[in-house]
């Protein structure tokens, strides 16, 4: 009888609850995904910080870049400013224009063969190997930057001078400008054998180019190069660029110097 009370007891509260699994279930998933949400904000700030890193440096670049072409321009206007006053300056100081002497009184005024006897050729021939050398450092800033800032066509001019100054070229600028050009293929700069050179000129980048390559020359320079040798543009990748350590990116081209003195004489054929 009392085994029967038990068993009705039993019958009228019915059997246990069993322990609530979906409940649990839920709250994993819920503490799953906010884990989840926080590593993605984690990974998020730390990718924003990188990138705004990233920013900040390439701006701090671009604004050192800026700055190293604003001084070079202003030497290179001092230098044009000085170099107007000291025409001017000459021709105040100069002699008044004369009516010009005839060809009989001339002659009766002084003996010419001596006054050609006297002359030093040797300035006249020193004048004539600077305006070359001017002219062709001019082309090369020309032909190979002529669309690049102040500070692309002053690299360019700084590889030329590089290269007169190595064991490795020619040494003298016209020497280094026009190496191989003699040949089909070979030459180092390739406007000197490609054409480029019959084309016509635009007057207003030539005389920069002149204006810049006198400057140059006078010493107006900077090593902005980073003491390159060798440089091509952007947009090619020639076999010989893996063989030398990069030194600058400057505009759209990309510069290059000899990784060691041992591997001078191993220089590649072209540019």
């Amino acid at each position: 009888m009392r085994r029967r009370k038990v068993q009705d007891r039993r019958d009228i509260h019915g059997p246990a609850p069993k322990p609530a699994l979906g409940l649990d279930v839920n709250w994993t998933l819920r503490s799953l995904m906010a884990a989840g949400l926080l590593s993605v904000c984690v990974v998020a700030s730390a990718m924003s910080a990188t990138v705004n890193a990233s920013r900040a440096e390439e701006e701090r670049k671009r604004e050192a870049a800026i700055a190293e072409e604003a001084e070079l321009v202003a030497d290179l206007a001092n230098y044009l400013a000085a170099e107007t006053a000291a025409t001017r300056q000459a021709m105040d100081d100069g002699p008044r224009l004369k009516p010009a002497m005839a060809m009989g009184d001339l002659i009766a005024a002084e003996d010419p063969t001596e006054g050609l006897a006297s002359f030093d050729f040797t300035d006249l021939t020193v004048a004539k190997l600077d305006a070359e050398e001017r002219k062709c450092l001019a082309q090369a800033i020309y032909y190979e930057a002529r669309s690049e800032p102040r500070i692309g066509q002053l690299a360019v001019a700084d590889v030329v001078l590089n290269r007169v100054k190595s064991p490795v070229y020619p040494n003298s600028i016209c020497g280094v400008v026009f190496q191989g050009s003699e040949r089909r293929t070979g030459c180092q700069f390739s406007f000197t054998c490609d054409g480029s050179m019959q084309a016509r000129l635009n007057k207003r980048k030539w005389k920069e180019a002149q204006d810049l390559s006198g400057a140059v020359l006078a010493g107006v320079r900077a090593p902005v190069s980073r003491n390159a040798t060798h440089y091509h543009a952007s947009y090619v990748s020639p076999h010989w660029a893996n063989t030398l350590t990069p030194t600058a990116t400057i505009g759209t081209h990309k510069f290059y110097k000899f990784p060691s003195r041992r591997t001078v004489a191993a220089a590649p054929a072209a540019m």
